[in-house]
C-alpha cells in the first residue's frame, strides 16, 4: 500500500481558461506528482515523470526567450463576449450558504460576519483591520449599491472588480451580497498595465476571538477568485493563536483544484479546520491573505479574491470519516483512465488494478483501527475481488500531527485483479473504523471503469458537458489557432498506435477548416512542441458535429502508420489547427475533471505566442486507438468486408474470429506476432457472402499480444488478440 498526502487540487477544477506558463511553473507542477510527494515506485514511473518534466519544459523554453522567473509577467485577456459555459461559471448556480455548511448536523455559531459595515464589523466582537502593498488601496468595501471603498472610507469611484482584465467578471454571488462585501482587486490597483505594475499581497483581520471552549473551530466563507500567471492560488487563511505575533498558513482555494488564471465558481462556499491552531485558545484572530505563492516567488499582481459570509463554528459530530474520490490509477506518478485497451491492464504480478482512495476525517476525535475496503464489481453487481487495508489512526483537526493538517490522505491499494474480458466494471471503496460513524452516508464511494478492445480515454461519454473552443483571432471574422488533446502511457510493452477518436463539438463560422491529428511522443529529448509525432491531415466536415443526424459519435482519425508505442515514453494525442482560420475547430469534453494533470491545449500566452499548456482543468474526449478499427471502416464500404474482434479476448483457449463478406471471396487467415512472423496459417477457400465464424485454439501460443489478419481476395483486414 502507499500512501501520499494530497491537498484539495484533485476535487474539483474551474472552467477552462488561458494561462501563462514557464519553467519553474512546469517543474513544480510535475515535481510535486513524483517522489518528493509520493512514496511510489522511485525507478520506473518516476522516471517517467522527470522524462515528462524536462519534455515538456524544454519544449516551452524557445517560447519564453529563456527570460528570468521574475520577468515572466504576461496576462492572457478576459474575453469580451464568454462563452455560455464560461458566463454560468461567473454567475454560478445555487450553492449552500456559509451558514448552511456551518450549521449542518448542528453546527454551533460562534462568529459570523456579512460585511453589512464594512470593515467597521457587523459582530459582537468588533472592527476588522486591513493592510495591503498599495498603501491601504487594494482592499475595497463593496456596498450595497456596488460602489466600492478603501480601508480610510474614501470611495474608489468604480464598482469592483474594476481591472482592465476582469472588467466583464460579475459581483460576488454570496448569500448576503446585498449587503455588501470585500474584494482584493488587484488588478485595479495595477491598472493600467501600460503604466507600470508590481506585485501585490494583503490581508484583512478579525477581531479578537476567543474560542477557549471549543475543542473545535471551523472557518467557513463565500468567495470567488481569479489569478495570473502561475498555478498556484495565491489566497491563503492564516490563524494566530498568540494575539498576531505568530501565524499558521492554510490554503483557502477550497474545492478549487489550483490552475493558472482560471476563475473559481462564483460563489464557492469553503471551509477549513484550523482546530489545530484555534482550539481552546483565548486569543485567536484569522486573517484572509493575498500572498505571493513560495513556488514562485512573485508574479501574483493581477485579478481579483472577492469574500463575504464568513462564518466560524465548532462541529458537532465527534465520528465521521469521509470519502472524498476514488481513482483507478495513480494520479501524481502516471494517470487514471476511465476506458482501458484490455492489452494495458495492469496484471496481477505487477498489483494488478489500483485504487487511489482519497479520504478524510470530518469529525472532532480520532479514528481508531480504520479500514479501507476495495471492490471490483462487474456490471451486474456480481463481487469479483476485495482488498482490504488496515490504515490505522486517522486524526481529527485538532490532534493532527502536523499543522496545518492535511485537509485529506490518499491511501493507494493494489487490488491484484487484472479483467479477463471487456465490459464495464465497477469499484467501490468503503472506510470504516472502531468508532461507530455519525454520518455513515459518505463512506461509500464508487466510479465505473471500462476495459475496451482498443479504446484508451480518459473522459466520459456520458457527462461531455463543455465544449472547448479557440479565441477570436484580432483579424475580424476568424479564429486563433487551437488545439486539444490527452497524455497516455503504456504500462506494458507491445501496444501500436492506429489513430485516435475524436468528440467534435459544433463548429460554427462556416467555410474551411484544415487541422491535423497527431500523437507525439515524449521520449525527454526534446520537449512537446518539437516532439518527433505522426500526423494527418484533415478538412472539417460538418457531419461530425453532434447536430448531425449522420454522425453523433467518436470520430474516428487515422494515423498514416501504425505507431509502435513503448513504456518507457509519455504519449501525447491531440488535434490542432495552427493558423487563423474561418471556423472553429471544437471539441466536446468533461468539465471540472483533470484530476491527474493529463490534458492539455494549445493557446495563447500574453507574449502573444502558442504553446501546449499542459495543466488544465477539463478532459477533451479525444482517445488513442490500438486497432486498424478505420482501415476496417474503410474497406468494409469500399469492399464490403468486415472483420469483428475475437471472442474472448483475452483467451487462454478457444477463441471465435467471426468476419462477414457481402460477396464470395477466396479467404485465409494468419496469426502473427507483434515482430512480424506468420505463426499459423489457415486456408478458408472460397467462402460465400454471409457471417463466417472460426474457432481457433491458442494453447500452442505463449502469453502475449497477437495479431489475426483476414485475407480476402488480396484484401488484409487485421485486429489484434491477448493471449494469456
Amino acid at each position: 500500500m502507499l500512501f501520499t498526502s494530497l491537498d484539495e487540487e484533485i476535487i474539483e477544477r474551474g472552467e477552462l481558461q488561458m494561462g501563462f506558463p514557464s519553467l519553474f511553473q512546469f517543474i513544480c507542477v510535475i515535481c510535486r506528482r513524483i517522489g518528493l510527494i509520493s512514496t511510489a515506485n522511485p525507478d520506473s514511473q518516476n522516471m517517467k515523470h522527470f522524462t515528462l518534466v524536462f519534455a515538456v519544459v524544454l519544449g516551452l523554453a524557445t517560447s519564453m526567450q529563456a527570460q528570468r522567473l521574475t520577468d515572466i509577467h504576461a496576462f492572457a485577456q478576459v474575453p469580451s463576449a464568454l462563452s455560455d459555459d464560461e458566463a454560468q461559471m461567473m454567475r454560478g448556480t445555487e450553492h449552500e450558504s456559509a451558514l448552511e455548511v456551518a450549521q449542518r448536523g448542528g453546527g454551533t455559531i460562534l462568529f459570523y460576519e456579512d460585511f453589512a459595515n464594512g470593515l467597521d464589523g457587523n459582530n459582537i466582537y468588533g472592527a476588522w483591520s486591513s493592510e495591503d502593498t498599495g498603501a491601504d488601496s487594494i482592499w475595497q468595501y463593496v456596498d450595497m449599491a456596488g460602489n466600492g471603498y478603501f480601508a480610510d472610507g474614501s470611495a474608489s469611484g468604480v464598482q469592483p472588480p474594476a481591472g482592465e482584465f476582469s472588467t466583464n467578471i460579475d459581483p460576488l454571488n454570496s448569500t448576503s451580497v446585498d449587503n455588501g462585501w470585500m474584494i482584493f482587486d488587484c488588478d485595479y490597483f495595477n491598472s493600467p498595465i501600460s503604466e507600470g505594475y508590481e506585485n501585490t499581497e494583503g490581508w484583512i483581520t478579525t477581531p479578537m476571538l476567543d474560542f477557549t471552549d471549543n475543542g473545535s473551530v471551523v472557518v467557513t466563507w463565500e468567495q470567488y477568485f481569479r489569478y495570473c500567471c502561475y498555478p498556484y492560488a495565491p489566497v491563503y487563511l492564516e490563524v494566530s493563536n498568540d494575539a498576531g505575533v505568530s501565524w499558521v498558513t492554510f490554503d483557502a482555494h477550497g474545492s478549487f483544484i489550483e490552475s493558472a488564471n482560471s476563475a473559481s465558481a462564483n460563489a464557492l462556499t469553503t471551509s477549513v479546520d484550523i482546530s489545530c491552531v484555534a482550539a481552546n485558545s483565548a486569543e485567536v484572530q484569522i486573517r484572509w491573505s493575498y500572498l505571493q505563492a513560495p513556488e514562485t516567488g512573485d508574479a501574483y499582481s493581477h485579478y481579483y479574491w472577492g469574500i463575504d459570509d464568513v462564518t466560524v463554528s465548532s462541529n458537532p459530530v465527534a465520528n465521521d470519516l469521509s470519502m472524498v474520490q476514488l481513482t483507478n490509477g495513480d494520479v501524481y506518478n502516471v494517470f487514471e483512465y476511465r476506458v482501458t485497451p484490455l492489452e494495458q491492464a495492469i496484471p496481477e504480478a505487477d498489483g494488478g488494478l489500483l485504487a487511489g482512495v482519497l479520504y478524510r476525517n470530518s469529525g472532532s476525535d480520532n479514528q481508531d483501527e480504520t479500514m479501507i475496503t476495495v471492490e471490483v464489481l462487474d456490471d451486474a453487481g456480481t463481487v469479483l475481488s476485495t482488498t482490504t487495508e488496515d490504515i490505522g489512526t486517522v486524526y481529527s483537526f485538532a490532534n493532527a500531527l502536523n499543522c496545518p493538517a492535511n485537509a485529506q490522505d490518499t491511501a493507494y491499494i493494489a487490488t491484484g485483479w487484472t479483467p479477463t474480458a471487456t465490459g464495464n466494471y465497477v469499484l467501490q471503496a468503503t472506510i470504516a473504523s472502531a468508532n461507530a460513524d455519525e454520518a455513515g452516508q459518505d463512506n461509500v464511494i464508487s466510479k465505473v471503469i471500462v476495459y475496451s478492445d482498443d479504446e484508451y480515454g480518459h473522459d466520459d461519454e456520458e457527462t461531455l458537458g463543455v465544449e472547448f473552443r479557440p479565441g477570436d483571432s484580432d483579424i475580424e471574422g476568424l479564429f486563433n489557432p487551437c488545439g486539444y488533446g490527452n497524455f497516455y502511457h503504456m504500462h506494458n510493452e507491445g501496444s501500436v498506435a492506429y489513430g485516435i477518436t475524436v468528440r467534435f463539438g459544433q463548429s460554427s463560422g462556416g467555410g474551411d477548416l484544415e487541422f491535423e491529428s497527431r500523437l507525439y511522443t515524449l521520449d525527454g529529448a526534446v520537449g512537446l512542441v518539437d516532439s518527433p509525432f505522426e500526423s494527418a491531415y484533415w478538412n472539417y466536415d460538418d457531419d461530425w458535429t453532434p447536430n448531425s443526424p449522420a454522425v453523433s459519435e467518436y470520430v474516428y482519425l487515422p494515423f498514416e502508420d501504425p505507431i509502435e508505442l513503448s513504456d518507457a515514453d509519455f504519449y501525447f494525442a491531440a488535434v490542432i489547427s495552427e493558423f487563423e482560420s474561418e471556423a472553429e475547430l471544437t471539441v466536446l469534453g468533461n468539465a471540472n475533471s483533470d484530476t491527474d494533470n493529463s490534458t492539455g491545449d494549445y493557446n495563447l500566452t500574453g507574449g502573444g505566442d502558442f504553446v501546449w499548456f499542459t495543466s488544465q482543468t477539463s478532459t477533451p474526449a479525444i482517445r488513442l486507438i490500438m486497432s486498424e478499427r478505420v482501415g476496417v471502416d474503410e474497406i468494409a464500404n469500399l469492399n464490403g468486408i468486415e472483420l469483428h474482434q475475437n471472442v474472448p479476448n483475452p483467451t487462454n483457449g478457444s477463441t471465435t474470429i467471426r468476419f462477414e463478406l457481402l460477396q464470395s471471396r477466396n479467404v485465409a487467415v494468419e496469426i502473427r506476432d507483434l515482430q512480424g512472423r506468420l505463426i499459423d496459417l489457415m486456408e478458408q477457400g472460397q467462402l460465400p457472402a454471409g457471417m463466417h465464424q472460426m474457432e481457433y485454439n491458442v494453447a500452442q501460443l505463449g502469453g502475449g499480444i497477437y495479431t489475426y489478419t483476414l485475407v480476402a481476395d488480396g484484401i488484409r483486414l487485421t485486429k489484434k488478440m491477448v493471449v494469456r
